[in-house]
């Protein structure tokens, strides 16, 4: 039996490099097409044993929003379409409103589980949340 196990040991690590060269591999080909990306702001707190991200994100629609989640990252990319009025031909005198592609990669300082996460989209707040992992955590005893 300990050789099956060990088995989905290895195939669950090179399933994981593999995503991880995916990933590198798409952050090279949108580094090549001189895609920019603007960072919304986000907040990451725990409470209740619940862990929560929020992020501004008005005007973006769930169509434009993709969200992957990891055991401790969170990665949030999408796009903030242009009002119509700003298509027909402008003269900005002052522009802070970011349009385009956003991507915004959260490292978690602890493992979550993925299977417990909640996603809202309300009001241009989007809210995660989801549980510790906790059959991953170590308490350790200083001796």
């Amino acid at each position: 039996m300990k050789s099956r196990a060990s088995f989905k040991s290895i195939i669950k690590f090179f399933d994981d490099v593999s995503g991880f060269i995916d990933e590198i591999f798409n952050e090279e080909c949108e580094i090549i097409s001189n895609q920019t990306y603007y960072e919304p702001a986000v907040d990451i707190f725990e409470f209740d044993d619940k862990i929560f991200l929020i992020m501004e994100l008005p005007g973006v629609e769930k169509k434009d929003l993709s969200i992957a989640i990891g055991p401790n990252m969170v990665i949030v990319k999408g796009i903030r379409r242009d009002p119509e009025i700003l298509r027909a031909g402008v003269t900005f005198y002052n522009m802070e409103i970011p349009y385009g592609h956003f991507k915004r990669r959260l490292f978690l300082p602890f493992r979550i589980s993925t299977k417990s996460v909640m996603i809202n989209l309300k009001n241009g707040i989007l809210t995660l949340s989801f549980n510790k992992d906790k059959k991953n955590i170590k308490i350790l005893k200083i001796e």
